[in-house]
Formats: C-alpha cells, sequence, structure tokens
C-alpha cells in the first residue's frame, strides 16, 4: 500500500471516529457539553474544506460564501 493510500485510510477513520463521537453524543442527549462543540466544530472545519469549491448546478459556492 502506498503512502497516499495509507494517508487517505487514515483520514477516513478519523472522520468516521469523529462522526461517530458527534452521533453517540447527540443520542444521548450531550449536546450541550464542551465535548460536542469541540467534535462539532471538527466536523464543520473538515466539511468546509472538503467542498471550499463546489459547482452546484451553475453557481459555484465558495467557502467565503458560507462563512
Amino acid at each position: 500500500m502506498s503512502a497516499i493510500d495509507q494517508t487517505l485510510e487514515t483520514t477516513i477513520a478519523s472522520d468516521s471516529t469523529l462522526l461517530e463521537g458527534l452521533f453517540q453524543l447527540t443520542v444521548t442527549g450531550h449536546t450541550q457539553d464542551w465535548e460536542f462543540e469541540r467534535l462539532n466544530n471538527a466536523v464543520y472545519e473538515r466539511l468546509l474544506s472538503s467542498y471550499a469549491m463546489e459547482e452546484i448546478g451553475s453557481a459555484k459556492i465558495s467557502k467565503s460564501m458560507v462563512g
């Protein structure tokens, strides 16, 4: 396996772990805790960086338009 493949697998595993943690906190009703806020911010930042410049139909959405 190449270094790029390993990096991609690590990123996917990390993303999955973040989402699982956020989901578990939501299910148990701990949405006011500092840990939920930290995970929520981390997931949001990753989404912004992943979709910083996306085309939706004929419109181009950039990160600056989101925040």
